[in-house]
């Protein structure tokens, strides 16, 4: 009788500061699926010392019940990361190391020319590019013609991948997922409002996600700008944190929009700030695919969107949703007019988006295909280790 098949630790490396974003959801939500069904699975997360804005990451951890260990991260000299990395995986001995993000996957490149060990990597997009941030995004895919498979959640980070380099017979699409179960539309939307302390009859126009330069909450600003100067009383929540945060704050402030914008900050359940929308808009200059869309789409609000990397896939113009220009504050305005203005269309476009996100983005069904990938790894052989880079 066969022995049975021993399956390595799937480890889920990612580099982040603060609260982190999406790929946060897809990693914590998706070690739990894993470990469900079977697959040992530690998540390591490298950030800054003292970086206390790591707490939210550990406690949602501890909430789902999944191992993180974390290890400080001082920059890309600190050799005190690779050893403990190195430590790690030789500790574990059979592993998948599974890279959310530049560093990681470069790091397993590195480590595995002297530990033997399957690549995976799942391409969540690449943001803001800034020259230096470019040469990394360089490297990221240099690396990345190394590995066993690398996984994109969007035909064009796929397309993007090859036009790099990579092989297209190791790059396949797995777009992000989510549950449409937890992420459900509320009984009364004027409800949500009140429990905000909102006027239940006021518009109200949201956005949620990292505050980050690729997406572009300026654009969204001035839009609500052009509305209230053009007396449409609306008020937006955005709801999230990040390296913008300042600069947003200022241009709240200049635009006179302080009696019409609440910045929230992070929220670990972000549903009741869905709930008390009107409209979702995410003004995007370049994505992946958006967990906050699957999310706000799965809980039946209307959306205004840019036309940038997945997108399109989610939001079909005029069916699921509504698709602007990027940079474009005045097709904003109109779209968010229109959605706030009529009512029963507004009504429609959401349920035709929750339908689209049901039918072809569960959580369940994505998962289900990584771990086909993940046992398909299992059945390919592991090139030994090349010591001495």
């Amino acid at each position: 009788m066969p022995s049975p098949v021993v399956r390595p630790t799937i480890l889920e490396v990612r580099t982040v500061t603060g609260t982190g974003g999406g790929p946060e959801k897809t990693i914590l939500l998706g070690t739990r699926w894993l470990k469900a069904h079977g697959w040992p699975v530690q998540i390591i997360y490298l950030h800054p010392p003292a970086d206390h804005a790591f707490e939210v990451i550990s406690k949602r951890a501890r909430e789902l019940d999944v191992p993180l260990m974390d290890v400080e991260d001082r920059g890309p000299l600190d050799l005190r990361t690779v050893t403990r990395l190195f430590q790690i995986v030789r500790k574990l001995g059979n592993v998948i190391w599974h890279g959310h993000d530049y560093k990681a996957d470069a790091l397993g490149w590195f480590l595995h020319r002297t530990h033997r060990m399957k690549l995976l990597s799942t391409v969540h997009g690449w943001g803001v590019y800034a020259p230096r941030v470019r040469f990394y995004h360089f490297i990221h895919k240099l690396c990345l013609r190394g590995f066993d498979r690398v996984v994109c959640v969007s035909p064009s980070l796929r397309e993007e991948c090859i036009r790099s380099g990579i092989p297209p017979a190791i790059c396949e699409i797995l777009p992000n997922g989510v549950d449409c179960d937890e992420f459900a539309p509320p009984s009364s939307r004027e409800e949500a409002k009140r429990s905000l302390g909102l006027p239940a009859s006021d518009p109200v126009v949201g956005y949620v996600g990292r505050l980050s330069g690729e997406k572009d909450l300026a654009t969204l600003f001035r839009g609500l700008a052009r509305l209230i100067e053009n007396r449409f009383s609306v008020h937006a929540i955005i709801v999230g944190d990040g390296p913008a945060g300042d600069e947003l704050r200022s241009a709240v402030r200049e635009l006179s929009l302080d009696q019409h914008v609440s910045l929230v900050g992070h929220a670990p359940d972000p549903r009741p700030y869905y709930a008390a929308m009107d409209v979702f808009v995410l003004p995007s200059l370049r994505e992946g695919l958006p967990n906050v869309l699957l999310e706000a789409m799965a809980m039946a609000l209307p959306v205004v969107a840019t036309p940038v990397g997945g997108i399109p896939q989610l939001v079909r113009d005029g069916e699921t949703g509504i698709l602007i220009p990027p940079g474009d504050d005045r097709a904003l305005a109109e779209a968010v007019k229109q959605l706030l203005a009529d009512r029963s269309r507004a009504v429609t476009l959401g349920e035709s988006a929750r339908q689209h996100v049901k039918m072809h983005y569960s959580f369940d069904r994505r998962m289900e295909r990584l771990e086909q990938i993940l046992e398909g790894l299992l059945n390919r052989p592991t090139l030994p280790a090349r010591p001495g880079m």
